[in-house]
């Protein structure tokens, strides 16, 4: 079959297919993911790939069974790689953590001392509502239950804030500190 005879989406087909399944699509990646601002990401990455692959979307026969099988596998990409990232923010502050730095390493304390000014940078940077659930959080050693009585928030805004702070930190951090980054990795391996 030729380019002209293969039936695809027209703009207007795909705008279609975008207005039935945008809040439907939306709603689980909701569901998993348990984040509004992760559910917004990944549900525009759905369209974009849906979009990329328009010209083949008429060779599949359950639409429907398509599209959320995207959507379940990409919201679980993304909790893999968000837990992991979590894990990894959290050994990077353990490593920062004075206590376990009682020697006299100047690289160690080089690289811890780069590692929270860049932290410091970072929680600047976030609003004061996240910046102090975070700090309730990790100075502190508060629960997200407590912080949601102390801050008379919902635990589910409290947990969302530390989701999108560790984001933010992270994100951060790879963008400014990947020299940094890379020499704590490597402390930490070994």
């Amino acid at each position: 079959m030729s380019t002209e005879e293969r039936p695809y989406f027209t703009d207007e087909s795909f705008k279609r297919l975008f207005d039935n399944y945008k809040n439907r699509l939306f709603g689980y990646v909701l569901t998993i993911a348990r984040s509004p601002y992760a559910a917004e990401e990944i549900t525009q990455e759905i369209f974009i790939k849906l979009w990329l692959c328009r010209d083949i979307l008429h060779e599949v026969d359950n639409l429907d069974g398509y599209i959320f099988t995207i959507a379940r596998n990409r919201t679980l990409n993304h909790l893999r790689k968000a837990g992991h990232d979590i894990k990894l923010l959290r050994e990077l502050q353990e490593l920062a953590a004075p206590e376990r730095h009682n020697n006299n390493n100047v690289e160690d304390q080089s690289l811890v001392a780069d590692y929270q000014r860049l932290l410091r940078d970072a929680l600047d940077m976030l609003s004061p509502q996240r910046r102090l659930v975070y700090q309730l959080s990790r100075d502190r050693g508060l629960n997200h239950e407590e912080i949601a009585r102390h801050l008379h928030l919902s635990r589910n805004t409290v947990k969302n804030h530390m989701v999108e702070a560790l984001r933010f930190i992270r994100h951060y951090l790879g963008e400014h500190g990947s020299i940094m980054m890379s020499g704590i990795l490597f402390f930490l391996l070994h």
